[in-house]
């Protein structure tokens, strides 16, 4: 039966794992995960989920002990953060090279030493050409059905790939909310036991895709792979809206944009506290929306390109850096891909924010909603880039 009750993010997470009956968890420690992986570990204690737990010496281990699972049949998860994500990079490549899909947890914090134990996301997103899919959560229920649906976007044959849930520590991580999870019963009817059908090790019926021997037919494939998941990644969403009553809008959601001629773009926690702002600016009359990036890969350049007919200015909030880039943060770099060619585009402003993990505040979020409406009012962009965070903007109201 399923229920509700106060969860923060780790342990929502926890119960998405348990709930997709995972069967093989090799894990290592690292703030701000840690609460995540030792509420699977009590939960393994306790018989409620029967999964093999397995304690490596570090994160590169643990993600190449969950390709190794992976390939043997068995559903996999793992996590980690920050100096984490960083020591499991060279093994983070393994499943989407060999098209196992892993499903993992990067919980966000900033990377040391221009960072601390609160998050920004450059740990997830230094990985965005890794060939993982790329899925951002703005609180705790967010977390626990993402993680169902990742197993069923990564375990579609059409895709193969595996799945990062991404969502901010402490923000997220250890921030509760009420959150509902669904009864065990109807996760089984939607997520059914996982079959890859490239991979058996059983002698009576081994198989397993033959290594590439041309590289960039493997690499083009996996980016075919990555154009599918646009469209699984809808069609779980619908389904998945339809069983539980609960949806994210695929890739991208647009929020209070009815009659906007602006837009800002946000992604994670920022998000809940721009709807607030959102909704004072319309009440004002002012003409913005906002629009929530769920999904970073794959990047839904098509949706950008439809925002484009109805909206003239777009403001990206980049709570990441990229430090020498052709201008702006990694989101607006993809926005801005994204739109070049097309004849009409918007304007395109870019903000840095959050960074380290300091808090995104009310006062911040209205000053850069108004710089874009500035920009759609005046028909130009006076700054193409802004450092929003070292800007007096007084208290956080």
């Amino acid at each position: 039966m399923g229920f509700t009750k106060m969860m923060d993010g780790n342990e929502a997470a926890a119960w998405g794992v348990k709930l997709s009956r995972v069967e093989v968890i090799p894990v290592y420690p690292i703030t701000p995960q840690t609460e995540l992986i030792n509420h699977l570990a009590e939960m393994i204690a306790r018989g409620e989920l029967k999964a093999k737990y397995i304690k490596v010496e570090g994160e590169h281990t643990a993600m190449a002990a969950a390709a190794a699972a992976s390939a043997a049949g068995a559903r996999v998860f793992t996590a980690s953060a920050a100096q984490g994500i960083v020591y499991m990079e060279e093994a983070l490549w393994m499943p989407p090279g060999r098209r196992l899909p892993v499903v993992m947890c990067m919980v966000n914090r900033a990377i040391a030493p221009l960072g601390g134990l609160r998050p920004d996301h450059n740990d997830s997103l230094l990985q965005r050409d890794t060939g993982w899919i790329q899925l951002y959560c703005e609180n705790s229920q967010e977390v626990l059905d993402t993680i169902i649906q990742a197993y069923r976007i990564a375990e579609d044959r059409r895709v193969y790939l595996p799945v990062a849930v991404c969502y901010e520590g402490y923000f997220v991580s250890a921030t509760a909310i009420p959150t509902t999870a669904p009864d065990q019963g109807e996760v089984d009817d939607f997520l059914p036991p996982y079959r890859h059908e490239l991979y058996s090790l059983y002698p009576e019926d081994y198989r397993r895709p033959p290594f590439p021997t041309n590289i960039a037919k493997a690499r083009y494939e996996i980016q075919q792979a990555m154009e599918r998941a646009k469209k699984v990644i809808e069609e779980v969403d619908e389904e998945y809206a339809k069983r539980f009553n609960r949806r994210y809008d695929g890739l991208v959601e647009e929020y209070a944009c009815e009659d906007a001629e602006a837009v800002l773009v946000t992604m994670g926690s920022m998000t809940g506290t721009a709807r607030d702002v959102i909704d004072e600016l319309r009440a004002e009359g002012k003409p913005i929306g906002l629009v929530k990036l769920r999904g970073f890969r794959p990047f839904p350049t098509e949706e950008f390109r439809e925002m484009a007919k109805r909206y003239h200015a777009i403001g990206v909030v980049d709570r990441n850096t990229s430090f020498g880039s052709a201008g702006g943060g990694i989101v607006a770099m993809e926005v801005a891909r994204a739109l070049y060619p097309l004849d009409d585009r918007p304007l395109l402003l870019d903000f840095h924010v959050g960074l380290g993990g300091s808090d995104v505040t009310i006062n911040q979020i209205r000053y850069m909603a108004e710089r874009v409406l500035e920009a759609y009012e005046k028909g130009r962009v006076e700054r193409e880039v802004e450092w929003v965070e070292l800007l007096d903007l007084g208290e956080v109201m």
